[in-house]
């Protein structure tokens, strides 16, 4: 089976958009030769890659006419390219021309988010409630979902927290600020908003959901357990919370048991299932997982995920073919682009780079989104093959195309790091002056500053900011705990590294925790440490060198026991 999509109805409608355009553009006022050009040339840019000059040329036509569709699509490309002033300026016209239209309004909200700049994205989005057609309560909840599109939802929440309107007090958007708040990690105010969002009417379970992960997510365990009991005994869809909060407190056993007792419960039995194959499959347990994916494998709604997990057990145990095989099954799922990219792995391990990259290559009809995305995959995937200055080489010719894009900057900065900290910490710098708002710049520049020893001060402080508005964020907690150990004071580090892993199994914090519980003389701690996040996180370089740097061939990584078999032919990307 080949893993490329279908992108042939994108392209045919953008296609008809275009020419629907240069047909209003030519009863327009405003010379209409040179309109269609720049409409052209911004279309041919954007199929080639070049998102900067399709943003320019389009946001030049547009502005040079008066058509509300061409200021819409101007503003579209240029938002999603990554060039918010350019949308701005468009988004502005576009408001100007039709006062009314809640699109302008909502896409002026987006630049502003786009930059980082928090106190306009409030400021425009108190404009967009108070318009002349201001929305209701589910155009709210819908408003804020697509602001979280653009910049994501830690910006998203810091740019509308504590707003006060009338508007903001609507059932749907105090469940989507509760969730909101949940995402940005800060669990003392997802609960304010929970409280709210029940008085307000919201869909009560929901709300309970949110409400256990935020008492789970302070660590208030009795608290949590507490609740989690009572909406088991509601049964339903509840009847997993007790499981999946034992699971967030690092109970794992406790947890296996729960699961296993709810297999019984014919209602909630696949998902207590899949639950079960995930805690096994997290522990490095394989042969239960997979046993428990094979049994899922009949079931439609969970049967992608079954595949994928089968396919990662295949290529863990080096069974490449198995893995392949699996993979590709894959092709048009939400597993698709997860798939895609174990493959690539895969391509580059056999020593087929070319193969490797065009397989995450977006294609000319992607869209913008999906053309940085595109660029940061291929660039990592040079990166994690030990090709970093390749990878940062991408970065910059991918800049070109999307110059000042935050997302490709950062990523920049993090392959940087690896070759050049002090050219890193530059860029870090450099973005941090641009997006003092941006939690996870100020957390990105203390964690680097922390890890090469370097103004550990101004570490502490950068740390200390990110915590204020993320204060239960895992990767923020990891860098203050990181940090308490650089300085020399790794007691204190212990419980704030333990708590950032139990709330999140990433490799990195697991390297952290067993370094530090390895300086205090744990060792036997430290090799239980290392041993369990490498059963959940078997990829990850930066833990496995961790763990071998202290224990001799833990972290090693095994030789494979055969290439992968993958197409040499015409660049299909199938298994022989």
């Amino acid at each position: 089976m080949n893993m490329r999509e279908s992108h042939e109805s994108p392209r045919l409608i953008r296609s008809c958009l275009v020419l629907l355009m240069l047909a209003t553009v030519g009863h327009a006022a405003a010379p209409a030769e040179g309109v269609n050009t720049a409409l052209l040339a911004a279309e041919a840019a954007l199929q080639a890659g070049d998102c900067r000059a399709a943003s320019e040329d389009y946001v030049s036509a547009a502005l040079a006419g008066s058509d509300l569709k061409l200021l819409q699509r101007a503003t579209e490309v240029s938002l999603g390219c990554g060039q918010y002033a350019l949308g701005q300026k468009t988004a502005t016209r576009w408001q100007q021309r039709d006062p009314s239209e809640a699109g302008a309004a909502l896409n002026l909200v987006r630049s502003w988010c786009g930059r980082a700049r928090l106190r306009e994205t409030r400021t425009q989005w108190l404009a967009w409630l108070n318009g002349k057609a201001p929305p209701d309560d589910g155009l709210v909840a819908a408003g804020i979902d697509w602001l979280v599109t653009t910049c994501g939802s830690d910006l998203t929440f810091a740019s509308l927290r504590d707003l006060k309107h009338p508007l903001m007090n609507g059932k749907s958007a105090l469940l989507r600020m509760t969730q909101l708040a949940t995402q940005a990690f800060n669990y003392q105010l997802a609960l304010g908003y929970a409280d709210m969002a029940e008085k307000a009417g919201a869909a009560r379970n929901t709300v309970q959901m949110l409400r256990l992960q935020s008492l789970a997510g302070l660590g208030q365990g009795e608290a949590a357990l507490q609740l989690a009991d009572r909406l088991v005994q509601a049964g339903g869809e509840l009847s997993l919370a007790k499981a999946e909060t034992l699971i967030s407190l690092g109970r794992e056993s406790e947890a296996e048991a729960e699961l296993t007792e709810r297999l019984l419960d014919p209602g909630v039995r696949v998902a207590a299932e899949a639950a079960l194959a995930a805690l096994l499959m997290q522990r490095g347990d394989y042969a239960g997982a997979e046993a428990r994916y094979n049994s899922l494998m009949r079931v439609q709604a969970v049967a992608a995920t079954a595949v994928f997990n089968l396919a990662l057990i295949a290529e863990r145990r080096d069974d490449i073919d198995a893995a392949v095989r699996g993979y590709e099954l894959l092709a048009n799922t939400n597993y698709d682009g997860s798939a895609r990219n174990r493959i690539a792995s895969l391509y580059l391990r056999d020593g087929e780079r070319a193969q490797a990259l065009r397989l995450l290559s977006a294609g000319q009809e992607a869209e913008p989104q999906d053309l940085v995305g595109a660029e940061i995959a291929q660039a990592n995937l040079l990166a994690r093959s030990g090709a970093v200055v390749d990878g940062i080489a991408r970065l910059d010719t991918a800049l070109k195309n999307f110059p000042e894009h935050p997302e490709i900057l950062y990523q920049k900065a993090v392959l940087l790091e690896k070759v050049d900290p002090a050219a890193a910490i530059v860029l870090l710098e450099q973005q941090y002056k641009a997006r003092p708002a941006d939690t996870g710049l100020a957390n990105a520049l203390g964690f680097t500053l922390a890890d090469h020893q370097r103004e550990l001060g101004r570490a502490g402080r950068l740390i200390t900011s990110a915590l204020a508005a993320q204060p239960d964020s895992p990767a923020i907690l990891d860098s203050q705990g990181w940090l308490l150990f650089r300085r020399g004071e790794p007691q204190a580090a212990l419980p704030v590294l333990q708590r950032a892993y139990n709330a999140l199994h990433d490799g990195d914090i697991g390297a952290h925790l067993g370094e530090v519980l390895w300086a205090l003389g744990r060792q036997d701690e430290a090799r239980a440490a290392w041993t369990r996040a490498l059963a959940a996180d078997p990829d990850n370089a930066y833990l496995a060198a961790s763990a071998a740097r202290h224990v001799p061939g833990l972290g090693a990584p095994k030789p494979p026991a055969q290439k992968p078999a993958l197409s040499r032919g015409n660049g299909t990307e199938t298994s022989t």
